[in-house]
């Protein structure tokens, strides 16, 4: 259908709805980046200076982004209450968005591209490919930027009647499919050499962490990459017929944020579950075929005194230790021939 200012008076639910929506959801964003961000920063000494730049850089634009929605619904219905065609006109915040959201995703995914290279052993091939990628997708948002400002919407909009149905722009499919393909691609690389390592790993303790790794991945690719093939899902269908695709293009870029926080955050809370010393013995899978022994020294004299209960092994006696008794106050022995075998089960 073609929009006519009318029907978009008619349907204020099609066309002020996403506004108000997109602003609200990028209230809760914000709320969920400066968790994230508290976290962060409470351990930041572990962080590298250029990660430390990505982070202040990408949240600082989010909280600017977050400043202009609350501006643009003030100023649509507030300041132009009652009043739809200004309302409905892109001011120069609206204008803003491509190139606010790639400012945002841009640097979390230049910092995933960092990661596989490392992960793939350096390939130069994958780098490129992925550097080339996001180039686009930048290139594009400059230029779709550009072209955005050079449209007057209040002209456009007071002669909808007058003007057939918006034609998609290319450039602008092709700034979110490059997007949301660069976060396939991404998460691929780091789900397959994931997979990889956990065919090494045989301690039961270390594979719960791979999992948990696993996980992690998913939690912070599947929003952002969801999000972007709705947005053009969206755009291409309901284009003529409401604004709700820019809903998905105004939320995309702090998804790119949280995302960003979840891997750092998720990445060093698990670090810290693999150094952090055991409570128990972990599940171990021995790859040896050679028996492992355990050479039992104690006290025997000084145990039976205190009237500790004994155990023969092999002929000789061994004698349990009370927990509460300090090494200190012990004199050991080793007792020949108590070799205990341990089975590899």
């Amino acid at each position: 259908m073609v929009l006519t200012l009318p029907d978009m008076q008619d349907r204020p639910a099609a066309f002020l709805g996403p506004g108000l929506t997109s602003a609200f959801i990028q209230a809760l964003e914000t709320g969920m980046l400066i968790n994230q961000s508290l976290t962060f920063w409470s351990r930041v000494e572990r962080e590298g200076t250029i990660l430390r730049v990505i982070v202040c850089f990408v949240t600082l634009a989010a909280l600017f982004q977050t400043a202009l929605a609350f501006y643009t619904t003030w100023n649509a219905h507030i300041t132009h209450f009652g009043d739809m065609l200004a309302a409905e006109s892109f001011i120069w915040v609206d204008k803003l968005s491509p190139i606010l959201t790639i400012s945002m995703a841009g640097p979390v995914q230049s910092f995933l591209i960092w990661r596989c290279f490392l992960l793939t052993g350096k390939n130069w091939i994958c780098l490129c490919s992925l550097v080339a990628v996001l180039l686009t997708s930048a290139v594009c948002s400059i230029l779709v930027t550009a072209q955005t400002f050079a449209v007057n919407f209040s002209n456009m909009f007071a002669n909808l009647d007058q003007q057939p149905k918006i034609q998609t722009n290319a450039l602008f499919i092709l700034t979110l499919a490059s997007s949301a393909a660069l976060d396939v691609a991404v998460t691929t690389i780091l789900l397959v050499y994931l997979s990889r390592a956990k065919q090494n790993v045989y301690s039961s303790r270390f594979r719960r962490i791979m999992n948990r790794l696993t996980i992690l991945i998913w939690e912070a690719a599947v929003p952002p990459c969801v999000c972007a093939i709705m947005a053009v899902v969206t755009y291409l269908t309901l284009v003529n017929n409401n604004f709700w695709d820019l809903t998905f293009q105004a939320i995309l870029g702090k998804l790119y944020v949280i995302s960003l926080f979840v891997t750092l955050n998720g990445r060093a809370s698990l670090v810290s579950a693999a150094t952090a010393p055991a409570g128990r013995l972990t599940s171990m899978a021995w790859v040896t075929n050679t028996p492992v022994r355990l050479n039992i020294t104690c006290d025997i004299k000084n145990q039976r005194e205190n009237g500790l209960p004994s155990m023969t092994t092999n002929g000789s006696s061994v004698v349990s230790m009370a927990t509460e008794q300090k090494p200190d106050d012990m004199q050991t022995s080793r007792i020949p021939n108590v070799d205990t075998p341990i089975d590899k089960d």
